[in-house]
């Protein structure tokens, strides 16, 4: 026999139009019908969820399970700020459900830290950090390096990618930027996102991303922020299709995390024909960046060609992919239940 639960059917149509999430991605995650759902949020009728399938709602919608109980005017939903979609996508009706879960769940954590800060009497300064009055990518890189007081030498000193991340995440967040992780989508459709506000200006980073990636991301977000712009980003390397803020920002990053100057010091008087693989592991290492990132340097700066950069690029992504396969294979041969996600420079 069944036990079916009497939820407000106003209130769970409400939260779900609310966050902004389509009957679609509900029914893909529950695995329930759009047509049974619209049935539990249809007043007029006495149709009703189980405890177990009203459980299961609550959590797509990321609400406690007596929210759904309460009343629509009871509920305290953070709406959706005005965000520019930035991403290289081709298929212009993808379902951006998650994407707005995830920006409700940074929002409503922010709103946390701040009611904390309130509570403890703690002062909240203003982000302060200003944009630089041109283009130069150069002179961007040069303020913001300045601004958070970053340093090559302990830039060198980082043991890991972790460790850099940290120290950068940490040089942000003291600049008043608040800095945190959403989950439950992939890489490939949202990497990070910017929100302006003038107390705790916010920077999302995909959880799911390697931490040279999610460097990346922040530095490429406060150049967002900088500009006063609340913007969602998925290409962190510069694509054909990218807007031309994308590529400032990609370009800004780059220069902040592998400074041109310090880049061709480390190459000394290498030529062309001698960078290869290699050299790029080891200059990835140097500055606790991606290889990626490097290669992307190199032809930046003029040091490789772009064939050539894109013989690197597909090297370093078959060794990822083999290195990820290999993985697997152990964790198949080892009984392991958890995959050990690879990180580069651990």
């Amino acid at each position: 026999m069944y036990v079916y639960a009497r939820i407000n059917k106003e209130t769970m149509k409400f939260i779900r139009e609310t966050k902004a999430i389509t009957l679609d991605y509900v029914s893909r995650i529950t695995k329930y019908s759009s047509s049974k759902i619209e049935l539990w949020e249809n007043s007029d009728t006495d149709k009703f969820p189980t405890i177990n399938q009203a459980k299961s709602i609550a959590k797509c919608y990321r609400v406690p399970f007596a929210g759904l109980y309460m009343n629509a005017n009871d509920i305290n939903i953070k709406h959706l700020p005005k965000v520019r979609n930035l991403r290289t996508l081709p298929d212009t009706t993808l379902d951006n459900s998650a994407l707005n879960l995830a920006i409700i769940d940074v929002l409503s954590a922010r709103d946390l830290l701040i009611d904390s800060k309130i509570a403890l009497h703690e002062n909240m300064s203003p982000f302060a950090i200003q944009a630089v009055d041109s283009e130069d990518v150069n002179q961007w890189a040069k303020t913001i390096r300045e601004e958070l007081e970053l340093s090559i030498d302990v830039q060198y000193g980082c043991q890991s990618t972790r460790q850099f991340y940290l120290y950068v995440r940490n040089a942000v967040e003291r600049a008043g930027v608040f800095v945190h992780c959403f989950t439950g989508i992939e890489t490939e459709i949202v990497r990070g996102f910017a929100i302006y506000e003038d107390f705790l200006p916010i920077i999302g980073l995909n959880n799911e991303d390697r931490y040279p990636a999610k460097t990346f991301t922040i530095f490429h977000e406060l150049v967002h922020l900088m500009k006063r712009s609340s913007a969602v980003c998925n290409e962190m390397i510069s694509h054909d299709l990218a807007q031309h803020e994308e590529v400032f920002c990609n370009a800004v990053a780059g220069e902040i995390l592998v400074p041109k100057l310090n880049l061709i010091k480390q190459l000394g008087s290498l030529t062309t024909d001698e960078i290869d693989l290699n050299l790029i592991s080891k200059l990835a290492a140097k500055f606790s960046v991606s290889k990626e990132v490097i290669s992307r340097r190199l032809l930046d700066i003029g040091k490789i060609s772009k064939s050539q950069y894109s013989a690197l690029t597909d090297a370093i992504r078959i060794s990822f992919e083999n290195e990820c396969e290999a993985i697997r294979i152990s964790r198949k041969n080892s009984g392991v239940k958890y995959l050990v996600i690879f990180q580069e420079k651990q």
